[in-house]
């Protein structure tokens, strides 16, 4: 966004994701205070403040200002395009409008004679894009940083904490910090190790190791752990649950079918292209326990709760949690 050392006279933030909106505005102040400007905030009707305010400030003036207008869709426009038109940044007008901004609104009048630098809209993704859109905010926030990480190990980080942004931010803060005791400025999965170890039990991690033994005491407790850690983003958490319990599934359903079809372990081996010891050690034993039919369902019943993420239901989470304990409590498989 502005540059705020030397900010425009008029700044419009708007868009549904708080934390990167609000996160912009407490940049704004944060420098405002550290330059020597004043911080004011009014209401976006109160034109009367807006007026004197910017009556008080300019070339006759001294002190220097950053007007924090919230509510400001009913703001007097053609006050604020004098405003930048003037030129004069001595007052700053911060617009913060929460969420989307309405055609045929004043502010939305304002935004659409403002230059598109001027205008920062900060909107949530989709449920089922949270991940990737919280990939994409560690590898930025590491550049601010000076350090460096791809986006796979980006991913690693979202999956074993959360999509929220605010606990991600203090994540790669931490992984910064300790490059920067280093000397180092790539990140790689031992320093991921070394820092998010303890947010390991709250991911989905813990809700595949369950399943795996067919244990609902155990699935619940993960299930439950997981539901805290993502609060507010049970959209994303749940696909992101489905993801990593559907790929294990499927796996498991396919070495199922191979060992109910009488393969050996070296022929499962090969058509799988897993490792024989993994099959033996891990595959075989989860398939024996599920059996094909009953994993062929899970798998199913995934991707049922992966369709009901995209397609707006309310409450998927819970259809997560119903359709996982349906198939752990169908009994054991002969």
């Amino acid at each position: 966004m502005s540059q705020w050392k030397r900010p425009p006279p008029v700044v419009v933030l708007s868009g549904s994701h708080d934390y990167l909106r609000q996160r912009e505005v407490r940049e704004a102040v944060n420098v405002a205070d550290l330059e020597g400007r004043s911080v004011e905030y009014v209401n976006g009707t109160d034109r009367d403040e807006i007026s004197r305010i910017l009556s008080s400030t300019g070339v006759f003036f001294q002190e220097e200002v950053l007007v924090v207008v919230e509510e400001p869709e009913n703001i007097d426009a053609d006050l604020v395009l004098r405003h930048h038109e003037s030129g004069d940044n001595s007052s700053v007008l911060l617009l913060h409008h929460k969420g989307a901004i309405k055609a045929k609104t004043n502010l939305h009048k304002v935004t659409k004679s403002l230059p598109d630098r001027l205008v920062a809209k900060f909107e949530k993704p989709k449920p089922w894009e949270e991940a990737e859109h919280a990939a994409r905010f560690c590898v930025n926030e590491a550049r601010k940083l000076k350090v460096r990480i791809g986006e796979p190990l980006a991913m690693a980080i979202v999956q074993n904490t959360s999509t929220d942004l605010g606990i991600l931010t203090f994540e790669i803060k931490k992984l910064a910090y300790l490059l920067g005791s280093k000397g180092e400025t790539e990140i790689t999965g031992e320093h991921i190790k070394k820092t998010i170890a303890s947010f390991s039990e709250l991911g989905p991690k813990p809700v595949v190791e369950a399943i795996e033994k067919r244990d609902l005491s155990a699935t619940s407790r993960a299930l439950a752990n997981m539901r805290r850690t993502h609060a507010g983003h049970l959209g994303g958490a749940t696909l992101l649950c489905c993801a990593w319990i559907g790929r294990s599934a499927a796996s498991w359903m396919h070495v199922a079918a191979l060992h109910e079809e009488g393969y050996k372990l070296g022929e499962i081996s090969l058509r799988t292209g897993l490792h024989e010891f993994m099959v033996r050690k891990t595959f075989l034993p989860v398939a024996r326990r599920w059996g094909k039919g009953r994993l062929t369902s899970l798998v199913k019943s995934i991707a049922g709760v992966e369709r009901a993420v995209k397609s707006g239901h309310l409450s998927p989470w819970v259809e997560l949690e119903c359709a996982l304990f349906r198939s752990l409590e169908g009994g054991l498989s002969g």
